[in-house]
């Protein structure tokens, strides 16, 4: 406030450059402005949680207890860690995928033309809240599960595990963090993400939604705060 309302200068950036500038371009891209579309009450409601980029146990204690203790009340929870490294994290997890490093947007490409190929579409939510799906769907068509396989350095077996999984099941969060947000395609991350989220419509409801997790303290309120050089509070430009 001191500096964009008073002194009147947008030469100031919070800590959100260099820990969410992924997410929050995502976030513009998909939704018109920086919003995550969940609340933290919606780890311990789903029945499925996919922990894209994120050692939740080092990281996020908090919450991998708050998803430990949801598993222990309702033990046929899933949890699919997507990450290229074995960590402490691992342990809570029902299936590991190892993928290979930046194999994330080919991962959840593929699984959006999985679930076109499945009839796990949401077309009510698709036609009444989205734009262009057509266009990326067809897009999404042209890899098929070989070449995700020799995109993501995993098994197709592995592949059809996860993605049936997901298709299956209606309240599923995925959570994501640094190891989507820092990359040099951690936009097109973010939005692969996302875009599996819209074709089914789990985004906005208990327990269903893409959930990007900060890096580092208050990533997000230093945004909500107008924190960046680009950007007024309340996410208005």
């Amino acid at each position: 406030k001191l500096m964009k309302g008073f002194i009147g200068s947008a030469n100031i950036d919070t800590n959100s450059r260099l820990c969410m500038a992924s997410s929050v371009a995502g976030h513009r891209r998909a939704f018109g402005s920086d919003t995550v579309p969940g609340c933290y009450e919606d780890l311990e409601l789903a029945d499925l949680i996919v922990l894209v980029g994120s050692n939740l146990a080092w990281c996020h204690p908090v919450l991998y207890q708050r998803i430990a203790a949801a598993r222990e009340k309702r033990p046929d929870m899933k949890v699919v860690l997507v990450d290229p490294r074995r960590t402490m994290t691992s342990d809570i997890a029902d299936l590991h995928l190892a993928i290979a490093p930046d194999g994330d947007v080919a991962l959840f490409t593929g699984l959006l033309a999985y679930l076109g190929q499945h009839t796990a579409l949401d077309r009510t939510y698709i036609t009444a809240h989205t734009t262009g799906f057509g266009q990326a769907l067809f897009a999404a068509s042209a890899l098929d599960l070989a070449g995700v396989a020799a995109a993501t350095g995993l098994g197709e077996d592995e592949l059809v595990r996860f993605y049936s999984l997901f298709a299956a099941t209606a309240k599923t969060v995925t959570v994501y963090s640094q190891g989507v947000n820092q990359s040099s395609s951690g936009t097109d991350k973010v939005n692969a993400i996302i875009n599996c989220h819209f074709a089914t419509g789990r985004i906005g409801k208990a327990g269903a939604g893409p959930f990007s997790v900060t890096g580092q303290p208050n990533a997000m309120g230093g945004r909500e705060v107008g924190g960046l050089a680009n950007m007024l509070a309340a996410h208005m430009e």
